[in-house]
């Protein structure tokens, strides 16, 4: 897939030759040309007033030409975008039914010990007024970040929130180091301070994982570890794994390793099978490194080496043999395939390979790694691996596997079933039919030979270059380089798997006890405060209206007064508890 930025008016678009379909369609341009200048030369020069008597003849011809190449376009752009939709599609079922999996598998008996309070075990919670809000703010003197003063260094607090709240990791060490600072400022609240309105604890960044099984004092960490020291990892030469990394001894659950592993084999095979069904060639599978770079979706951006073995070393080779369609022979596809394999959780094993080759045919295949992923997750379900999870809410799995295999055999009807010959040979022929009809139909309608050879070249261009879309455009998993990104979406299929390793989400951890036990002393106060206010002076209800018919019960203005008592008291213990939690981390 070439990828490309819109620049002033696309002008940058015109100088890129591979993957283009004006260059391909002005070389019959050209020879349109050269026809005109014969007839303007050899047939008009000889009798300059001998014409055609119906030149509109010729202009029906081109418009009925026209109407066939705009058709075979239009289904052309029809099943490159069915062949997208289906490739999601069948990318997301399956990835729907192994998330489901690993979240079931979360809930069974065997991670009772690591797993976040539930909120049915405390009920009570909800009488204390807590929330679960993120983010902390004074909500009687809330103040906007971006009308903040700069600090020392000019460095806004809404510079900072852009670093330290964005999504993706920020790779500018000069914006990060700033943002780190700032944070530790005054005017930033620290990572976490224990605040008894906010049901919030300090957080579990292993997700639970470091508490499954105890370190050896002799032996070192045991099988999981806590990922907070993984930071550091981002600026390391060693690179950045992210959930699957295995330093200091973590290793993520077996179960959700095999999960990943079939479930990305499925995807990696769908993959290889859509780009390659040639039978006897190469068609590799690699093992995907997490963290690691994504591949190149454009074939010209690939590493020098890589070029090399696909495209040799001769860039006019490569755009002559574009230009000419000689890439599109099995042997140049197989050349391109065999040196962009298709990355694979974990690798694949040499049974896993000896099984694959004695499957014949591409759907055989995919079936069989289909297969594999299905009857795993239906025998771990019968011994127990997705806990108390019942049989219907199971079935849904594999009716999402199933799904899958559906789409798939969308997207494999568009790389087998090529556009009908008919219509393809009728759209050939007429193609070389206006390259020799445009020159007659400029060459009367012209007065000038620059002019008349100038619209020859435009009108065959645009006509033969349509043309040339549709052919590239009626197979995108194999027409490089306008195909599709197989093997970017394979590997993003990948790291979206790898994030079930994550465990259970880190701010579901909090200590129900303290907060109870912080509540009922929140009430108690409370309590004394009402027993220690004014005494009720209300009024009975018949002398509750004075001389002038105007309300004067003083009951209501009490309570009100009292309530925003109450409201002051516990906003001067909370901040409190914060200048306390501020000084310790100091």
């Amino acid at each position: 897939m070439i990828e490309y930025y819109k620049g002033a008016y696309s002008l940058n678009l015109l100088f890129r030759i591979h993957g283009s379909a004006i260059y391909k369609g002005a070389i019959p341009g050209l020879f349109s040309v050269a026809i005109f200048f014969m007839i303007d030369v050899w047939w008009r020069g000889s009798d300059p007033d001998e014409d055609l008597e119906h030149p509109y003849a010729v202009g029906v011809l081109v418009s009925s030409v026209s109407f066939i190449i705009i058709f075979r376009a239009n289904y052309g752009y029809q099943r490159y975008w069915e062949a997208c939709g289906a490739t999601h599609h069948f990318m997301s079922k399956w990835l729907d039914a192994t998330i489901h999996t690993a979240t079931f598998h979360m809930q069974q008996s065997h991670y009772n010990a690591i797993k976040p309070p539930s909120y049915w075990d405390w009920p009570d919670l909800n009488k204390f007024n807590l929330t679960r809000d993120r983010e902390r703010e004074n909500r009687d003197m809330s103040v906007s970040l971006s009308n903040l003063r700069t600090d020392d260094d000019g460095f806004m607090p809404q510079e900072v929130r852009k670093v330290l709240k964005s999504i993706n990791y920020v790779e500018d060490t000069h914006k990060r180091k700033h943002a780190q600072d700032s944070n530790r400022k005054p005017h930033a609240a620290p990572e976490y301070s224990h605040d008894p309105l906010y049901l919030l604890g300090p957080g579990q960044l292993d997700g639970g994982w470091g508490q499954l099984y105890k370190d050896d004092p002799t032996a070192g960490p045991n099988t999981y570890y806590s990922a907070i020291d993984e930071s550091i990892m981002r600026d390391s030469k060693e690179g950045w794994e992210g959930f699957a990394s295995t330093k200091g001894g973590r290793t993520p659950a077996l179960f959700l390793q095999e999960l990943a592993h079939l479930s990305s084999l499925l995807c990696a095979v769908a993959m290889t099978t859509l780009r390659n069904d040639v039978e006897g060639f190469e068609s590799p599978l690699d093992m995907h490194i997490p963290g690691a770079d994504w591949p190149e979706a454009d074939p010209d951006k690939l590493p020098k080496e890589q070029r090399q073995d696909i495209y040799s070393n001769s860039w006019i080779r490569k755009i002559m043999r574009f230009l000419f369609s000689y890439d599109r022979s099995p042997e140049s596809r197989t050349r391109y395939n065999a040196s962009r394999p298709m990355p694979v959780l974990g690798g694949v094993s040499e049974n896993e390979i000896a099984f694959l080759q004695r499957a014949k045919g591409p759907s055989a295949k995919v079936t069989l790694a289909w297969m594999w992923l299905s009857e795993f997750i239906i025998r771990e379900h019968l011994a127990g691996s997705t806990g108390d999870v019942g049989p219907p809410i199971i079935s849904r799995l594999i009716q999402f596997l199933s799904d899958g295999m559906i789409y798939y055999n969308h997207a494999r009807k568009i790389m087998y079933i090529p556009f009908p010959f008919p219509h393809a040979q009728l759209s050939a022929f007429f193609i070389l039919v206006i390259t020799f009809a445009v020159p007659f139909l400029m060459d009367q309608y012209a007065n000038e030979s620059w002019l008349g050879a100038l619209l020859t070249f435009f009108t065959v261009t645009c006509l033969t270059g349509l043309h040339e879309v549709a052919r590239e455009l009626e197979n995108p998993f194999r027409n490089v380089p306008n195909d599709l990104p197989l093997c970017k979406l394979t590997a993003m299929y990948n790291e979206s798997l790898i994030t079930m390793y994550s465990g259970y989400h880190p701010d579901h951890f909090w200590d129900g006890d303290k907060f109870t036990k912080e509540g009922n002393e929140r009430s108690e106060k409370k309590a004394r405060l009402r027993k220690g206010s004014p005494p009720n002076t209300t009024t009975p209800k018949s002398k509750n209206i004075n001389n002038n018919g105007s309300s004067n019960n003083d009951d209501a203005g009490l309570k009100e007064l009292n309530n925003v008592v109450l409201k002051q008291a516990a906003e001067i213990e909370r901040l409190q508890g914060l200048i306390g939690s501020e000084k310790k981390t100091r």
